[in-house]
C-alpha cells in the first residue's frame, strides 16, 4: 500500500483507487492489466466496449438497411415510371377506341344516308318503269288497234 499525492488517495497494487469529493459523487480510477488508468471499472469498461461494438454493428446495418432503402426507391421508381407509360398508352388506346366508335358512328350515318339515297332512286326508277310499262301497253293497245283496222 502506498499513499499518492495530497488527499486521501490510497492504491493498490492492482487496480482500485477511491477518492471522495463529496458525499453523493465518487470517482473510481482504476489500473487494466497494462497498467493504464481507468476511470471505470473493469467490468463496466467490458461493457462499455460490448455496447461500443454493439452500435458499430448497429451502425453497419443501418448502412445496409439504407443501401435496401435505397435501391428499393430505385425500384419504385422505376416501375413508377414504367405505370405511367402503361397509363399513358392505355389512355391514348381509350381515346383511340372512343375515336373508333364515333368513326363507326359517321360510317353508319353515311351508309344510312346512301341507303335512303339509293331507295329514292329506286323508288324514282320503279315509277318510270311502271309509267313506260303503261306508255308500253297503250302502244301495243294502240298498235293492236290499228293493225285490226287495217286487216
Amino acid at each position: 500500500r502506498r499513499v499518492m499525492g495530497n488527499g486521501p488517495f490510497v492504491v493498490f497494487k492492482r487496480f482500485v483507487c477511491v477518492s471522495k469529493m463529496t458525499d453523493r459523487q465518487k470517482v473510481s480510477i482504476t489500473f487494466d492489466d497494462d497498467n493504464h488508468i481507468r476511470v471505470l471499472e473493469a467490468d463496466k469498461f467490458k461493457e462499455v466496449q460490448a455496447m461500443g461494438s454493439e452500435c458499430s454493428a448497429f451502425i453497419d446495418k443501418i448502412g445496409i438497411f439504407n443501401d435496401t432503402v435505397r435501391t428499393l426507391v430505385t425500384i419504385l421508381d422505376t416501375q413508377a415510371q414504367k405505370i405511367e407509360t402503361e397509363k399513358l398508352r392505355a389512355i391514348g388506346q381509350r381515346n383511340r377506341v372512343d375515336g373508333e366508335a364515333e368513326n363507326r358512328k359517321k360510317k353508319q350515318q353515311e351508309l344510312q344516308a346512301l341507303i335512303n339515297e339509293k331507295k329514292s332512286e329506286l323508288e324514282r326508277f320503279s315509277l318510270h318503269h311502271e309509267s313506260l310499262m303503261k306508255v308500253e301497253a297503250e302502244q301495243k293497245v294502240l298498235i293492236e288497234k290499228l293493225t285490226n283496222n287495217e286487216a
